[in-house]
């Protein structure tokens, strides 16, 4: 059995009508009408660029938590020696502009650097640390 949510909307008159006007040729009733209607928004592949830039959107204005994005961060790198650069925002899910301007700090704080569109370890960061350290 499919996992449903229940919720109410608030359309404009004019769309309501359009809705009704559905009836009995695209649902039985005014809910299913609009269930069918956004099931098909997110089902037709043409949208997903349109969702892909509202996603965007949405981690521009909130993106995830900090501790959470240098878990990945740490984890991801604990992995791969090279990663694109696409690759590394997507596996973050962050706005390319949000990685862009903490790269930086990230490289810094994770010894990596961005080079040739690639995020890269760099290994002679990581020995410079350590041999401040001890010496």
């Amino acid at each position: 059995m499919t996992e449903t949510a229940r919720t109410h909307v608030t359309l404009e008159k004019s769309y309501m009508d359009l809705v009704e006007e559905l009836i009995d040729v695209y649902g039985t009733t005014k809910a299913q009408v609009i269930s069918n209607i956004v099931q098909h928004f997110f089902n037709n592949s043409k949208n997903d660029l349109f969702l892909e830039k509202l996603r965007a959107r949405k981690r521009k204005i909130k993106p995830p938590d900090q501790i959470v994005i240098e878990e990945k961060i740490r984890k991801y790198l604990k992995n791969a020696d090279n990663i694109p650069f696409d690759v590394f925002i997507k596996h973050l899910n962050l706005d390319t502009d949000y990685v862009v301007n903490h790269l930086d700090e990230w490289g810094e704080k994770y010894n990596f650097v961005f080079d040739n569109n690639k995020i890269v370890k760099d290994l002679k960061r990581k020995k410079r640390k350590l041999k401040n350290k001890s010496g």
